[in-house]
């Protein structure tokens, strides 16, 4: 499953060129990995020999019904299965949620919705999909939920914990504060900026040998916040 540095493994099952080539960028600059397959049983081989750690499925198959796919891939396959479609289709939707999909992606979308569809399915993912994040002293357990620098266990509360985890999910990217309450805190939390610095600052006064000159939770100006990851 995960490898290559701990970047996930997506299975496109998708026969649209458009949509191939536009997956593969985004998917590169969200720094997954991915394996394609242009037809319904070409895709159910791919997910028992890769074993990926996220299914992109399109609902339009030219060999298989999709809703047929979706049962078989659930039958050979741990993996959350994303469903895509046309954007009008609600019947479709609905279906293949009721079929065993994880969630869906309606078809045109952009690079921010299918990384945030990914992220959302991968953090409900078994916690062996994310490996440990390790960066020069700085040991995150997804598995565990436990944090250390140069060995020594660090104690994080719930919220710090997610925004770390966050963070660290998606190494090397900087977020807005309005992203990151967004995706940590939730919608309802929208507008709340301050609840993004007060939890930074915690964080840092944690990991950080000197809170005000961060070496791993850095800050760029104007833009946001981004974990580093070194090696």
């Amino acid at each position: 499953m995960t490898g290559s540095g701990g970047r996930p493994l997506v299975l496109v099952i998708e026969d649209d060129l458009r949509y191939v080539r536009q997956l593969r960028a985004d998917l590169a600059v969200g720094d997954f990995r991915a394996v394609f397959a242009g037809t319904g049983a070409r895709g159910l081989d791919e997910a028992v020999t890769e074993r990926p750690d996220v299914v992109l499925l399109d609902l339009g198959l030219p060999d298989l019904d999709a809703l047929v796919a979706l049962r078989r891939l659930r039958e050979s396959c741990d993996a959350p299965v994303i469903a895509m479609t046309a954007r009008e289709d609600d019947e479709g939707i609905a279906r293949a949620l009721e079929a065993g999909a994880d969630d869906y992606l309606p078809k045109p979308f952009d690079q921010d919705q299918l990384l945030a569809r990914l992220r959302s399915v991968l953090w409900g993912a078994p916690a062996g999909a994310w490996p440990p994040f390790e960066s020069d002293g700085l040991s995150i357990d997804f598995a565990a939920a436990e944090v250390a620098v140069a060995g020594r266990p660090v104690g994080l509360s719930a919220s710090e914990f997610r925004l770390l985890r966050f963070l660290a999910r998606n190494r090397d990217r900087v977020f807005t504060p309005a992203q990151l309450v967004e995706e940590v805190w939730g919608s309802e939390y929208a507008g709340d900026r301050h609840l993004v610095r007060v939890y930074v600052g915690r964080v840092r006064e944690k990991i950080e040998q000197d809170p005000n000159t961060p070496r791993y939770l850095v800050t760029k100006p104007g833009i946001g916040y981004m974990l580093r990851k070194y090696g």
